[in-house]
């Protein structure tokens, strides 16, 4: 597994999540805001994150080997993965997988300037 498909897999699971007085996801709900002001409410942020920490909790130490060393910073990283505890890497990855999210959540800046206008 590397990261994109690490993205995929926590939005999908995600896009199942409802809030209480909304119609839409928390996936739906995060990328209007970013589409619309760049940067979206912490309330719709909050259980992709959770579903982060709980894909992390399931995946296998190769599939976290493979996320991590598919990203920019585990390419980096002058650490082996190996050699880490086990709570180090998912820290690290944790980080880094939110990083992504939010990065496919949010339309680049171009695109946000052509809605604008």
């Amino acid at each position: 597994m590397n990261y994109s498909e690490a993205v995929e897999e926590i939005l999908q699971k995600a896009a199942h999540i409802k809030l209480p007085n909304h119609r839409s996801d928390v996936v739906t709900l995060a990328r209007r805001g970013f589409a619309r002001k760049g940067s979206c409410d912490s309330d719709f942020i909050q259980p992709i994150e959770q579903i982060i920490r709980e894909c992390i909790h399931c995946w296998t130490v190769a599939q976290k080997q493979g996320i991590w060393t598919s990203t920019e910073t585990g390419m980096a990283s002058k650490r082996k993965f190996n050699s880490c505890t086990p709570e180090s890497i998912d820290t690290d990855l944790e980080g880094e997988l939110k990083y992504h999210v939010i990065q496919s959540l949010s339309p680049a800046k171009d695109e946000r300037e052509g809605l604008a206008q």
